[in-house]
This record gives structure tokens, C-alpha cells and sequence, in this order.
């Protein structure tokens, strides 16, 4: 059905893209994995039409003849639809609007509101989210928001081919595994799926085949996807992962983070809680792993205590003994409270502007003289930090936006270790972020934690939270239910995350 045939693309006469062949069949889902920076995006850009067809080389087929698009509609037109990583919706206008953007249904010139609301609810129930089609999709939790975009990507008409680019990011394990069903009712419409990810744990359910792309080729491709997952990460980095290394934690260190009886209400004034009486200790060189499911309250926690939170708070927060109460992320960050925050678009990055100035938007003052900036400390430092970080490529004048998700990742993480804090929240740091880099941010996180640095990692991966963490604390319904070491398993995890055990 769909084919591409020695395609190649440059930026700057640098090859995103050589010689690539690759083609999906109808009713079949091929993953596609690889690094970030391995030209997975760029491949998918050309085939929904992001890129024009005069701007690459090769040939775009589809069933067997030449297609040319020049814009995202033609390709929409051809039955190409694709949901990208990063979510594009208008957070002001209603679920069902933002499902049939473009191709509202009409009666008498007017829009037919009672067809819309049918419409989107076929769709939202389709997909398993329970909402209102008529509240603004701006209320609801990124992993439904993320249900919604693909919802509206298959109330295109005639959609032929369903690209997919890391769906799961956001989910819940319970809402990937519905997602896959989803998918298997679609393939049995003879769709063709091209499925993006980085959790390689999920090929197996939900793919056919595997393409692995590596410095912009295509460089293995496996006829089954349940291959051994240490085969498909030795294609994807070119050589064996390197074995990780046991931390040894000191259990007399002091406690950095004390957080007391700690009540976040929904709004000023309201009576509803999202985080429900929290107590926990947070120790120096301490990686404490926070698990939860969606709506447990993880990140509400985590923005009261970096003084973020746009809403009432109650309770007592200490740090090194002195009660302290941020009002701003600004308060926090004079107290050496950092935090990489779960959307990078959203809340992290400053797009339009360059590398070195994200780094520095959090430590300005300390390459300051007076109101004028020491201009070549600042270089000094900031290169010093994305040559630590392996930046790729390491250049501190680069546009931001221009950076894979990864590397996007670690100039944000730069950003935080510029203020060298004493305390460390991330939020799923390593959202969208493939093997090779997740590793990096594992082990810049250990490296800090080594230095003495108290690090709060908040993250749904499982396997992440036992493998990274020192200890781990499960959150549910607003409450801290377990306390693990660890040793936890998988099961015990989930048990406490879905109130199972309290």
C-alpha cells in the first residue's frame, strides 16, 4: 500500500535521511524504533506531508504509483494521518471541536451541534474515555488528551495509514492496554499502522514487524516482533549496552526534603484535595521514586513543593530543618529546589530561543555582574554542562526546537544542574525519550545524587521507579499508601497504585 524507495533528506547539507526503503501493508502495524536523532520523525514528516515532496530525494508510492504531497491535507486526503508525540490541541474549545476540527458537521449553514455531540461520543467511547464532548479537552489529564488526538485522527475520513509517534507516553498501563485493543480492531479494518516508541517492552503486543533506524538509515529489520528485546536495542545503538552499575546508598544521610501533613486543594478556596495529608523525608543523595497511576497526585505534590501549584496549601515543608513555603518557582529556586517538569513544550522549554539561553533561564543571576550578564562565563559554564550531557550537536547557538526530544531532555536537565540545587524533582524524565538517552539521564541523575544532590523522581514506567530508584513511595487517590525498597515487585507496585493494598 504505501512505499518509499531510496528516500534521502539533508538540513544544512547534513543527511537526516539516506537511502532509505520502507514500505507498510494494509491491516499490519510496523514498529519503528531507533535513538533520537536516528531519523525516525524526519521519515514520518515526509510521509504525512510535513515535508513537501520537492523538498527530499526518492520516491513516496502509494499502491504502487507515485504520490506527491505538499502539504499535511493532501496527505490527509490520501488517507495519511499522523498523531505526532507532541500534542497540537485548542485547550479553550470543547473535546468535540477539537475531535472534528476542520469537518464539523453542518445543518442549514450552522454547525450541528446534536451530530457533533453523537460523533464524539461513538469516538470517546470507541477509545474508552469517559468525558463530556462538551467540556474544553484544556480539563482533561494529558493521557486523555493524548486518547482524544487519536480519536480525532481516525474521524478523518477514509484514513488508510495511522501513524503513531510514541502513543503510550502518557498512559497508564490499563489505558496502553486498551489502546492496543483499539489498534487490533483497527488493523482488522485493513489499516496500516506505523507505531513509534521507545518501550520496546510493547513491540510484542502490538506490532507485526520491527524497523530499526540508526544515523538516518534504515539498519535491521526484524520479521517478528517478538525477537529478543537485547537484539533490537544492539541495532538501535550499534554495539551491546553497556551493563549498569549497583548503587550503594548511605542510610544515615540526612533528611534534605521534609514534608509534613501536606494538603493541595484544587483551587483558592476549595475544599477538594488533590494531594490528601503527605508525609514524606527526602534524603541527601537519595533517588526517591514516586509511582502512581494518572490523577493520583504525584504532580500536584511535586508543584506545591516547588511552589507552583495555583491553588490553596496546607501543611509544613522543611528543608535541611528551616520551614520554608515557596510561592513561586522562583522562591523555590533560591532555595535550591530544581524541577524538570513533565511537558517539556509546555512548561520547560522556551522555543525561539537558543540552547544557551534555555540552559540559563534558571541561573542567570549567577553570571551576572550587577544587570549586565559575564558573557563568557555564561559560554564557559553552559558548554561545559551539554559537553557533560553529550549533547548531540553540541551547539549552544542552535534553536532549541531544532533538537530531537532527547537532547531537548538533557538541555533541560542542564538547566537544573546550572543552579546546583540541593533538591531535584523530575517528572517522567525520560518522556519520548529513547534507550541511549534514557541511559545518560539515568546516570546524570546517580551522578548528582552521588554529589550529594536529593533527587524526587516522579515516573509511571515501572521498571524505571525499581531499577533507578532508592526507595519508592506509591501515591493513590491523593494519598502516599506504600513505602518500598527496591526489592518491590512489579505486582506489589501496581497492587498499592490501584488500592489494592493500603
Amino acid at each position: 500500500m504505501l512505499e518509499l524507495r531510496e528516500v534521502g533528506k539533508s538540513f544544512g547539507g547534513i543527511p537526516a535521511l539516506s537511502d532509505v526503503n520502507f514500505n507498510v501493508r494494509p491491516g499490519e502495524v510496523v514498529a519503528v524504533i531507533g535513538e533520537n536523532g536516528a531519523g525516525k520523525s524526519t521519515l514520518m514528516k515526509i510521509i504525512s506531508g510535513v515535508y513537501p515532496t520537492d523538498s527530499y530525494q526518492g520516491e513516496l508510492l502509494l499502491d504502487g504509483r507515485p504520490a506527491r504531497f505538499r502539504t499535511v491535507r493532501d496527505a490527509e486526503a490520501a488517507g495519511i494521518v499522523l498523531v505526532p508525540q507532541e500534542l497540537y490541541i485548542a485547550p479553550n474549545l470543547s473535546i468535540a471541536e477539537n475531535m472534528f476540527m476542520g469537518m464539523l458537521p453542518s445543518r442549514r449553514g450552522f454547525v450541528d451541534e446534536a451530530k457533533l455531540f453523537t460523533l464524539a461520543m461513538e469516538r470517546l467511547a470507541f477509545f474508552g474515555v469517559q468525558a463530556n464532548p462538551n467540556a474544553s479537552v484544556g480539563e482533561l489529564s494529558p493521557s486523555a488528551q493524548r486518547l482524544v488526538t487519536i480519536a480525532s485522527a481516525l474521524s478523518k475520513a477514509a484514513t488508510r495509514v495511522l501513524i503513531l509517534d510514541e502513543p503510550t507516553a502518557s498512559l497508564t498501563q490499563g489505558e496502553a492496554v486498551h489502546l492496543f485493543e483499539r489498534i487490533a480492531q483497527i488493523k482488522a479494518q485493513n489499516v496500516g499502522c506505523i507505531y513509534i516508541t521507545h518501550r520496546l517492552d510493547e513491540i510484542a503486543q502490538v506490532a507485526d514487524r520491527v524497523v530499526v533506524m540508526r544515523n538516518g538509515r534504515v539498519v535491521e529489520h526484524f520479521a517478528s516482533a517478538q525477537d529478543k528485546i537485547s537484539d533490537m536495542v544492539r541495532a538501535m545503538i550499534g554495539h551491546d549496552p553497556e551493563p549498569s552499575t549497583p548503587r550503594v546508598l548511605n542510610e544515615r544521610a540526612a533528611a534534605v526534603l521534609t514534608v509534613s501533613n501536606l494538603s493541595v486543594h484544587e483551587g483558592f478556596g476549595s475544599k477538594r484535595c488533590r494531594v490528601d495529608n503527605v508525609s514524606l523525608e527526602l534524603r541527601r543523595g537519595e533517588v526517591l521514586g514516586l509511582f502512581g497511576l494518572v490523577g493520583a497526585g504525584r504532580t500536584e505534590l511535586a508543584k506545591a513543593i516547588f511552589g507552583a501549584w495555583q491553588g490553596t496549601c496546607e501543611g509544613e515543608i522543611r528543608i535541611d530543618g528551616e520551614r520554608v513555603h515557596p510561592r513561586s518557582p522562583a522562591e523555590a529556586i533560591s532555595l535550591g529546589i530544581g524541577m524538570l517538569t513533565e511537558d517539556r513544550k509546555q512548561t520547560g522549554l522556551i522555543e525561539g530561543h537558543s540552547v544557551l539561553h534555555n540552559i540559563s533561564a534558571a541561573s542567570i543571576r549567577s553570571v551576572s555582574s550587577g544587570p549586565f550578564i559575564r558573557e563568557r562565563d555564561e559560554v564557559d559554564r553552559n558548554r561545559e554542562l551539554i559537553r557533560k550531557l553529550d549533547l548531540r550537536p553540541p551547539r549552544l547557538d542552535a534553536k532549541v526546537e531544532w533538537f530531537s526530544g532527547g537532547n531537548q531532555q538533557k538541555v533541560l536537565l542542564a538547566r537544573w544542574i546550572a543552579i546546583r540545587p540541593r533538591i531535584l524533582i523530575v517528572d517522567e524524565p525520560t518522556y519520548g525519550v529513547d534507550i541511549g538517552a534514557r541511559q545518560e539521564i539515568y546516570r546524570l541523575l546517580h551522578e548528582l545524587a552521588a554529589e550529594g544532590t536529593a533527587v524526587l523522581m516522579i515516573s509511571s514506567d515501572m521498571t524505571e521507579i525499581l531499577d533507578e530508584s532508592d526507595r519508592v513511595l506509591v501515591m493513590y487517590k491523593g494519598r502516599v499508601t506504600q513505602s518500598f525498597d527496591r526489592k518491590a515487585s512489579r505486582h506489589e507496585l501496581m497492587a498499592a497504585a490501584t488500592g489494592e493494598i493500603h
